[in-house]
């Protein structure tokens, strides 16, 4: 999260003007930026803040929290431009308001997700991952991981930590969800799987979109009670519902088209070409399969596609072991899944629809 300011060290970029050796030590120094933001987002500081400004005993009081280290973290965030100080009060910036679990447009459980210790720690095994080419989970010889049981297993063990993935994956689909149902090609369309979907958000735009079509979400078990209260809120539950089972080991029910959202850059090629084969078997007659990914660029040209694809491909490696792939690379693991690509589509986003059929 940029904070606006050119220098700031949450910036892809700083000014030429800056010395080398500070433009450096701010890359240092920027760990600190996403657990002031996380520290924020974990305790609610923007809920509390949500009604107007407050001055830090207040926010301490509601949060529970102790007074002097509260005002010290509101002052952090006002350097972050999250919080502006008035007087002895705290009040909300615009972007602070995405902190907000309310807002439309809340990041707030992404930022508990990526600064929570799952993924913190992960990172901190960046350097193991790189000397073997592993995730963290298996470089650091972790026995659930080494024993074949999948990281988003693990979730259901936890539902708490559950919770905050699948929200935040909501929170990461809502914003582009209207653009790439705008690109696919529903016609002739009566029933859509969002295979792998967590809570559906992409599956509720959809049914939001077409009154005609019914759809369900395939993905594990814990994501069920938050996929059917979304359905719900979004008022699509009359034609939505929720199917437990693995992609890995089951095919998805059937459809006339299959959507793979933020799905498929998770994982290697080989846990990849499992998917695929298995949404394959699945789709009959003129059935589709839609895989939404924002290929990694080829040449260079678009600094902040190039920013948020190259530290993404660095956090499937260090999380999932998965990888950003070119668009020659889609085309060429669904080729191997025996798939054929007859159209890819762009969307208002850095996402693409890679359309395919079976061969």
């Amino acid at each position: 999260m940029s904070s606006g300011s050119p220098t700031s060290p949450t910036s892809p970029t700083s000014p030429t003007n800056v010395p080398p050796a500070f433009r450096l030590n701010q890359m240092i120094m920027s760990l600190w930026v996403p657990q002031v933001v996380h520290a924020a987002a974990e305790l609610g500081v923007a809920d509390v803040l949500a009604d107007g400004p407050l001055p830090s005993g207040d926010v301490a009081a509601r949060l529970g929290t102790h007074p002097d280290a509260t005002e010290r973290l509101l002052r952090a965030l006002v350097t972050l431009e999250l919080l502006v100080a008035r007087g002895e009060r705290f009040e909300l910036t615009e972007m602070g308001r995405f902190l907000e679990t309310s807002s439309p447009l809340s990041k707030r459980a992404w930022s508990r997700l990526m600064g929570g210790p799952g993924v913190w720690q992960a990172w901190g095994r960046l350097t193991d991952c790189v000397r073997t080419g592993r995730m963290a989970a298996l470089s650091a010889g972790d026995a659930a991981a080494s024993s074949g049981t999948e990281h988003f297993d693990e979730l259901g063990r936890d539902p708490a930590a559950a919770a905050v993935f699948h929200q935040a994956m909501v929170e990461l689909t809502r914003g582009v969800a209207p653009g790439i149902v705008g690109a696919i090609d529903l016609r002739g369309a009566r029933r859509v799987i969002d295979v792998g979907g967590g809570y559906g958000a992409l599956l509720c735009a959809v049914l939001e979109a077409h009154p005609d079509v019914e759809g369900a979400v395939f993905d594990l078990e814990h994501a069920r009670r938050g996929a059917l209260e979304l359905f719900a809120s979004r008022g699509v539950a009359a034609r939505a519902s929720f199917v437990a089972g693995s992609c890995f080991d089951t095919a998805p029910p059937a459809a006339d088209v299959y959507l793979l959202k933020s799905v498929i850059h998770d994982w290697d090629d080989a846990r990849s070409l499992q998917i695929l084969g298995k949404c394959r078997e699945a789709m009959a007659g003129g059935a589709r399969l839609l895989v939404v990914e924002p290929p990694a660029p080829t040449a260079r040209g678009n600094a902040t596609l190039e920013w948020v694809l190259t530290f993404s491909d660095i956090n499937m490696l260090v999380n999932t072991g998965g990888r950003e792939r070119t668009e020659a690379e889609y085309r060429a693991l669904l080729d191997a899944a025996g798939l054929r690509v007859d159209a890819v589509r762009e969307t208002p986003s850095f996402f693409r629809v890679f359309e395919a059929a079976r061969t």
